[in-house]
């Protein structure tokens, strides 16, 4: 895992990306994390830069009538990576371009669907991107650490999947100018569904 500040985060991610994916067709790149605005703030940073495609995680959000106690108890329950993985994991695993509902439980239903667009790279960004529920297809995993405020579910799911800690990256409150605690090499470890490596 590598360590940088997240004053230039964007800069040195988009680097490292158009680095990563060089000579590929696509790319894959997952921004998970706590802090639900910073993450898609840096993350439409980076999808401009590299003229890449965003799907955000809070539009998969489990419809409140369906969040058993059962379900509600588990980390990570909230999100519906049933339906992530149907309608973005596995048409991406078959090489296809994605067609996904944007759920809104204010109205209690779907508001758009959107279907994606042919681009180098896609990045999924928000809480539970890296959830181990979802068939790893990402190149890369990138976590913005910061802490949940208490009560908060998304400390539970962070901390009992490790998500920071099999994560290829890690975005810190660090300050501009600090050195990253070691060289990215592009590694990854595939999580599987157990989130172990």
């Amino acid at each position: 895992m590598t360590r940088i500040p997240h004053d230039g985060a964007a800069a040195r991610l988009t680097e490292i990306i158009r680095g990563e994916s060089n000579g590929m067709a696509h790319y894959y790149v997952a921004v998970d994390g706590a802090d639900e605005k910073r993450i898609l703030a840096l993350a439409e940073e980076i999808a401009r830069d590299v003229s890449g495609f965003l799907i955000p995680t809070d539009g998969f959000l489990l419809p409140a009538r369906n969040l058993t106690p059962e379900r509600a108890a588990t980390p990570g329950g909230a999100f519906d990576y049933e339906r992530f993985t149907r309608e973005v994991a596995r048409p991406f695993l078959s090489k296809k371009l994605p067609t996904y509902g944007v759920y809104r439980e204010e109205v209690r239903g779907t508001v758009e669907r959107v279907t994606v667009p042919e681009r180098g790279v896609y990045l999924v960004a928000g809480r539970y991107a890296l959830h181990p529920e979802i068939p790893d297809f990402y190149d890369l995993r990138i976590v913005l650490h910061g802490d949940a405020e208490d009560g908060d579910p998304v400390r539970a799911y962070l901390s009992s999947y490790m998500i920071e800690e099999f994560s290829d990256l890690v975005v810190t409150d660090g300050a501009a100018g600090e050195e990253e605690d070691e060289r990215f090499d592009g590694f990854s470890l595939p999580l599987s569904f157990d989130g172990n490596a």
